[in-house]
């Protein structure tokens, strides 16, 4: 699947607007117009150690054929000797603007005085996505997004995409096109949203990307105890095009 979705995208930059605009996405990946295709997604790689455990087993066991991770987290280094033992495995970055935890907190991975709207005033990430929109400045943003991405070449991680923990940069169109900025700049497939765009932050997509028709995740929304009927229940009725679940 990652050689299938990230190669495609690379070919897909000499296409044409119209063409991209006439053809399905699973046309534009090279198969039939109703072709059902999956990417199944585990979330926050970084966070603990028995986070990263599961998803290993995960991956190993053919579970998952995907996944991101959090640079800013505690366990990150853990994940960064997994990628590099199993450099074919689909690792992107999620990219992370809060610390949504009550007591299990972290900062951002630019220094904290290069980047002070990020923080609340114990020096944290900020618990909530509605804080990064309304207080983050976008400099600051992109020094942070940066960062994170560097630290992860830096220890050895290539990542294949990038996507936003809690959707934070999805929240505004100022937040998503700096996303979109720094994910072209390093030339990374970034997933476009979560749910339905907000107003506004759909312009910044083009005809020339690849958006998944479908995300879906067992969010709070979801009772604990459901989750596993939830995903079954999404691959029972999957839709033709590319459907990513998030775990």
């Amino acid at each position: 699947m990652r050689i299938l979705l990230w190669s495609s995208l690379v070919s897909l930059v000499i296409a044409s607007t119209m063409s991209a605009q006439t053809r399905t996405v699973a046309e534009r990946l090279g198969h039939p117009r109703g072709t059902k295709m999956l990417i199944l997604h585990a979330d926050d790689l970084g966070v603990a150690h028995s986070e990263n455990a599961a998803s290993f087993e995960a991956f190993e066991k053919g579970m998952i054929n995907s996944a991101s991770i959090m640079i800013p987290t505690p366990w990150v280094t853990e994940v960064a000797k997994y990628a590099q033992a199993h450099p074919d495995a689909d690792l992107g970055l999620h990219l992370t603007l809060t610390s949504e935890w009550e007591t299990y907190r972290w900062e951002s991975t630019a220094p904290r005085d290069q980047v002070p709207s990020l923080h609340d005033p114990d020096g944290t990430l900020p618990k909530g996505t509605r804080t990064v929109a309304t207080r983050a400045k976008l400099d600051e943003v992109e020094r942070e997004l940066r960062a994170q991405i560097d630290r992860a070449y830096a220890i050895g991680i290539k990542p294949t995409h990038v996507d936003s923990h809690m959707g934070a940069l999805f929240n505004t169109p100022e937040l998503m096109a700096t996303y979109v900025k720094v994910a072209r700049s390093y030339k990374l497939p970034f997933l476009g949203f979560i749910s339905a765009p907000r107003p506004g932050t759909q312009a910044v997509v083009t005809a020339q990307d690849i958006v998944p028709d479908t995300v879906l995740i067992a969010d709070e929304r979801v009772p604990t105890e459901q989750w596993k009927q939830f995903y079954l229940d999404a691959i029972k009725h999957l839709k033709p095009g590319l459907t990513e679940l998030i775990v």
